[in-house]
C-alpha cells in the first residue's frame, strides 16, 4: 500500500488523534487487511469489527474521502500498486501469500478479541470456576481441542475436573453427574454443536454455573445469572474456525485461577511450575553391567 501524502496510511496518521475508539479499530483493519477492506461491503466490515455500518461510512468521510466507495477505490489502487512493486522483486508464490494472509488474520483476530473482551465478565467467570466443587469441560468438533487444552491445565490448578468427550455416546450418562455446586466450561462456535448446548442447558436446570467461550451474544445459549458468556473472534481465511483468540483466553483464565490458588498458598505457583517442567519426562533406561 502506498504511503504518499494522500494515501490511506498517511491520512490515518494525520487524523489518528481525532478518531474514536471504533474508528481506530476500523483504521487498524484497513491497514492490516487492505484486500478485505477494499472489497467487502461496509456492512460486512462492520459485522467483523462489532461496530455499526454508519461508523464505517463516517470513518471514510472523517479521513477526507467523498464516501465509503471512494475510500475503497483508493485502498484497491494502493494495494494493487504495492502488489505490483512487490512482484517485481519477489517471484509470485501463492502458498506464501496464503500463509501470510492466514497469519495476519490470526493476529488481527487476536487483537480485536483483546480489544473487545469484557474483563469484568472474565472476572465473574474466573470466580465461578474457582468456587466450583467440580469443573466439567466440553467442546466438540473444532472446539474439542480447546476443551482438551483447558482440561489439561485445569487439572493442575483445580481439585476436581472432568472432560466430557462423548466417547462411546456417554454424554447423557455424564450429564447426570452435574450438580448445583459444579461449573461447566464450554466452548462452541459456528456451527454450534447441539451437544454443547445440551450440556449448558442441563447445567442451568440443576443450578450449576456455566462459562461459555463463544463468538457472539447471538449464540443459542440460555440466559441467566449463572451463565457467563465470553466472546472472542473466530473468523479465518479458510473453511475452519481459528482458535487463536480462544486459546489465549484459556491461558488467561488458567493464569487467573493459578493466581487465586497462590494467594492462599504462596508456594503453589512455583511448585506447579517445577512439576510442569519435569513431570512426565522420559528417563533413559539404565542397565547394570
Amino acid at each position: 500500500m502506498s504511503t504518499g501524502a494522500g494515501s490511506l496510511p498517511e491520512r490515518i496518521r494525520v487524523r489518528f488523534d481525532l478518531l474514536s475508539s471504533s474508528q481506530r479499530k476500523i483504521a487498524r483493519y484497513c491497514l492490516s487487511r487492505p484486500g478485505d477492506a477494499g472489497t467487502l461491503t461496509a456492512l460486512r466490515i462492520a459485522e467483523q469489527l462489532g461496530v455499526s455500518e454508519s461508523t464505517v461510512v463516517r470513518f471514510a468521510i472523517k479521513l477526507g474521502y467523498d464516501g465509503f466507495p471512494s475510500m475503497q477505490e483508493a485502498i484497491r489502487s494502493e494495494d494493487h500498486s504495492a502488489t505490483m512493486h512487490d512482484d517485481q522483486d519477489v517471484p509470485a508464490d501463492p502458498v506464501q501469500g496464503t500463509t501470510s494472509r492466514s497469519l495476519r488474520n490470526d493476529l488481527d483476530v487476536l487483537g480485536q478479541s483483546i480489544a473487545e473482551l469484557d474483563l469484568r465478565a472474565v472476572g465473574h467467570a474466573v470466580r465461578a470456576l474457582s468456587e466450583a466443587d467440580r469443573i466439567l469441560v466440553c467442546g466438540f468438533r473444532t472446539s474439542f481441542s480447546l476443551a482438551h487444552l483447558a482440561h489439561f491445565h485445569l487439572r493442575k490448578v483445580h481439585r476436581d475436573t472432568r472432560l466430557l468427550d462423548d466417547l462411546g455416546g456417554t454424554l447423557v450418562d455424564d450429564l447426570e453427574l452435574v450438580r448445583g455446586g459444579d461449573a461447566v466450561w464450554a466452548f462452541t462456535f459456528p456451527v454450534y454443536d447441539e451437544r454443547t448446548i445440551q450440556v449448558v442447558n442441563h447445567a442451568e436446570s440443576v443450578g450449576a454455573s456455566s462459562v461459555v467461550v463463544t463468538d457472539s451474544a447471538l449464540a443459542p445459549l440460555p440466559i441467566g445469572p449463572s451463565i457467563h458468556p465470553l466472546m472472542v473472534r473466530h473468523d479465518s481465511v479458510s473453511f475452519f474456525n481459528t482458535t487463536v483468540a480462544a486459546v489465549a483466553l484459556v491461558n488467561a483464565v488458567v493464569s487467573e485461577l493459578t493466581e487465586i490458588r497462590t494467594r492462599n498458598d504462596p508456594m503453589f505457583a512455583r511448585q506447579l511450575s517445577r512439576k510442569f517442567h519435569t513431570k512426565g519426562q522420559l528417563r533413559a533406561a539404565t542397565r547394570s553391567e
